[in-house]
């Protein structure tokens, strides 16, 4: 509410003249629109307390930061590109010319020695680019690679450690293997002008053959050819069923990859083998670079197998070697056979009198006795004693007949088969029932007879029943 100007009686709102004294109100003037009191909190700058500076407008501002965004820009791009222009045109990276090679199995990896270089043809081909895209350069376009590859000598690291390629043959798979460029920037730049070179450093994470450990010897059994105890070793012989090829590769490229022995001593051509002999095989190291290359290694402690060899690992079975080891019904059939052999010799010299048996004995091979490249009559063997009379002009006369080579083999009953050795089944008993290859020796007297057994003491060990012991007064 206003008053009068006049009186000061209160004016109200819309009236054009005072209600106590007729004066004309007087319009109010209108608010300037820069007036302070639309800023009643503004410091006033200048000498004029009425008037504030105007506020600065929005789109100038946007303006301003759009200019420096701009110029910011231009800056960046005109940078990136003279840096790009330079790298592409004037500077060598020599860590992109960097050969390393390294080879090898997991834990036994090296670097080839002379992997360690420069790539100097493809470096050579790279610095003849620049210099024919840049003309100025011409100058230096008959430059030496040969001599500016010489320049550059290298460290090799593994991790941290500084380590010497001849000798390190010990790597392991992921190993980070690092090259250090040894050079003088300034030297290679006087050779090249024009041209700058850079790179500290390659490094390479070695990516080896793992090996996987095996046992190559897991299911070994010895393949022996003849009668035991005369058998001879069949090499090579079986293991894991895959012996074959893996010799077959083995040889080709290293060498024969085992090693035999035969009761501790190795095993030579003519060795003779019996069963209850000790065989060992080993890989030797032709055999374990075979397995390298196949990613294998031998499992620690299993280099080597020793195995007792069995009746199952003969092509043709073993000679008996023991009287008591001859089982009844073989005796019995044994006993029959030579009686008809004995009976035949007598018949066919026209002995009027049938053989009389008299005895049987067992000859076995002594320990120790060479019994070379056949048996002969080195064979373990059943021997029969005969006599015969004979009556001639009024006198009776007692002679011998020794029947020898009677031998006995016994076999598995899966002899031959491939399950022979983890199930063999039965011993079976054969015995030799031609008598054409039997021996038949005349003696003229007991004395003579006990002689043919005493000059062979040295090879074999004799087993007599009682009734032969008896009739050659045998004592043991």
């Amino acid at each position: 509410m206003k008053n009068c100007t006049n009186c000061q009686a209160p004016i109200n709102a819309g009236d054009a003249f005072c209600s106590k004294c007729g004066a004309k109100v007087q319009a109010a003037a209108k608010a300037e629109p820069k007036a302070v009191a639309f800023q009643p909190k503004t410091v006033q700058l200048g000498p004029s307390p009425t008037q504030a500076p105007e506020p600065k407008k929005p789109k100038r501002n946007i303006r301003g930061i759009l200019a420096g965004i701009f110029v910011l820009l231009a800056v960046i791009a005109v940078s990136s590109y003279f840096l790009l222009n330079r790298g592409s045109s004037d500077t060598i990276n020599l860590e992109d010319y960097v050969k390393l090679e390294i080879k090898g199995n997991d834990g036994e990896g090296f670097i080839v020695e002379k992997s360690v270089s420069l790539n100097k043809e493809n470096l050579d081909r790279d610095i003849k680019k620049k210099l024919k895209a840049d003309h100025s350069k011409t100058e230096s376009s008959n430059y030496n690679i040969d001599q500016l590859v010489s320049k550059v000598e290298f460290s090799v690291y593994k991790g941290d450690e500084l380590i010497d390629v001849k000798e390190r043959k010990n790597l392991n798979n992921h190993d980070k293997i690092t090259v250090k460029l040894l050079y003088d920037k300034s030297d290679l730049e006087n050779m090249i002008p024009g041209l700058h070179f850079t790179g500290t450093s390659v490094t390479q994470e070695a990516d080896l053959i793992p090996l996987v450990g095996i046992d190559p010897f897991k299911g070994f059994y010895p393949k022996i050819k003849g009668i035991s105890p005369n058998g001879t070793l069949s090499k090579p012989s079986q293991f894991e069923g895959k012996d074959v090829e893996i010799v077959a590769k083995a040889t080709a490229k290293y060498g024969f990859p085992f090693d035999y022995y035969l009761n501790g001593k190795e095993v030579s051509s003519n060795d003779p083998i019996a069963v209850g002999d000790e065989i060992e095989i080993r890989l030797n190291e032709s055999g374990k670079n075979a397995l390298k290359k196949e990613g294998q290694t031998v499992e620690k402690g299993k280099d080597s197998k020793k195995y007792k060899v069995t009746l199952a690992d003969f092509e043709e079975g073993a000679y008996v070697t023991s009287l008591s080891k001859v089982d009844e019904d073989t005796q019995e059939a044994i006993s029959k056979n030579v009686e008809d052999a004995a009976k035949a010799y007598a018949a066919d010299r026209n002995y009027k009198d049938l053989p009389k048996f008299e005895g049987m004995a067992f000859a076995a091979i002594k320990d120790g006795v060479d019994l070379g490249g056949t048996f002969d009559s080195k064979i373990p063997q059943l021997i029969y004693v005969y006599s015969i009379t004979n009556t001639s002009y009024g006198k009776t006369k007692t002679s011998y007949i020794v029947i020898s080579k009677i031998t006995v083999i016994e076999q598995v009953e899966n002899h031959g088969k491939d399950n022979a050795h983890e199930n063999p089944g039965k011993t079976i008993q054969t015995f030799e029932k031609d008598s054409k290859k039997y021996d038949f020796q005349n003696f003229s007297d007991q004395n003579d007879l006990k002689n043919s057994f005493t000059r062979n003491i040295d090879t074999f060990t004799y087993t007599m029943d009682d009734q032969l012991k008896s009739l050659i007064n045998w004592t043991e």
